[in-house]
């Protein structure tokens, strides 16, 4: 399948922080990924280095085979809605559908009728007297009616309630169904998106934890419980703090494969182990040890 974007050896700090620590990542075309992890982990970063926002020093992003240095109209495939506001506060809605949508050759402005009405969106209104939730939807809006070849959404549900975030995904995946391309969704509210996902890209603390089917995440998942002394005998645990544990008993989490002489080993050890969600996964992943009371 062909290769939306490619990143090769991505680094990228502000002053001494590191934000992308050498991410290697694909995204093909024609799937739904879900680019996961807390707030502050880098995120949104990649996002802008994606879409030429932040130039890309150290390492290589290509869309569709060539870099923004080598083709800078690459950038006229990818559409990003963001989080943030628009500047635009005394613009009428309708103003700033108009200003945006031109940007993008197969807008679809009919789409965007049909979703102004779902979500009760008057384009007759100023922006600045919108609610927050009204303000993510209509960048939502433009986000789906821009059909571009790579569609980012960066936490495409903050600010709405149960009911319109139901209607924003069906939305989704009822254009994505009629015209396929790459959707990414960044978020870090993993079980409302969990179903939507086809491949998923982990990131903790700047680095690039897991990339892999979400087919081949749950069949890789694991909370694996047990005598830690046997656990640290087929499993390398010494630096992974237990989810939890009770006298001897422990329960840790666990990605990788189990094959079967590993399995007959965890019977023989009396070790148990259960397939667990993404949601677990990465809650799982993303854990402190910090006792609440001493």
């Amino acid at each position: 399948m062909d290769l939306a974007i490619e990143i090769k050896d991505l680094n990228h700090s502000f002053g001494k922080k590191i934000i992308c620590n050498n991410m290697n990542i694909n995204f093909e075309y024609g799937k739904i990924y879900g680019l996961l992890g807390r707030n502050g982990t880098g995120k949104s970063t990649l996002i802008n280095l994606i879409g030429n926002q932040l130039v890309c020093k150290d390492g290589e992003i290509k869309i569709f085979g060539k870099t923004v240095k080598e083709d800078i109209s690459v950038l006229e495939d990818i559409c990003i809605v963001r989080e943030k506001e628009f500047f635009l506060k005394d613009y009428k809605v309708k103003s700033i559908f108009n200003m945006h949508s031109k940007f993008y050759k197969n807008y679809d402005y009919n789409l965007q009728k049909k979703l102004c009405r779902l979500f009760e969106i008057n384009e007759k209104l100023p922006y600045k007297s919108l609610s927050r939730g009204q303000k993510t939807l209509l960048s939502n809006i433009i986000g789906i009616c821009s059909n571009c070849s790579i569609t980012i959404f960066d936490e495409p549900t903050v600010g709405l309630d149960a009911v319109n975030r139901n209607y924003f995904y069906d939305a989704l995946i009822e254009s994505y169904s009629e015209n396929q391309r790459t959707i990414i969704i960044a978020t870090h509210l993993i079980e409302e998106v969990e179903n939507l996902l086809e491949d998923v890209v982990i990131i903790k603390d700047g680095d690039v934890k897991i990339t892999d089917s979400l087919e081949d995440i749950r069949k890789k998942a694991y909370y694996i419980s047990g005598n830690k002394e046997n656990l640290n005998s087929i499993f390398e645990l010494e630096n992974q703090t237990p989810i939890k544990h009770f006298g001897d008993n422990y329960t840790y989490w666990y990605y990788g494969d189990l094959n079967q002489n590993i399995k007959d080993k965890m019977d023989k050890l009396n070790i148990s182990y259960e397939n667990i969600s993404l949601n677990e996964l990465f809650l799982s992943m993303n854990r402190k040890d910090v006792a609440l009371y001493e």
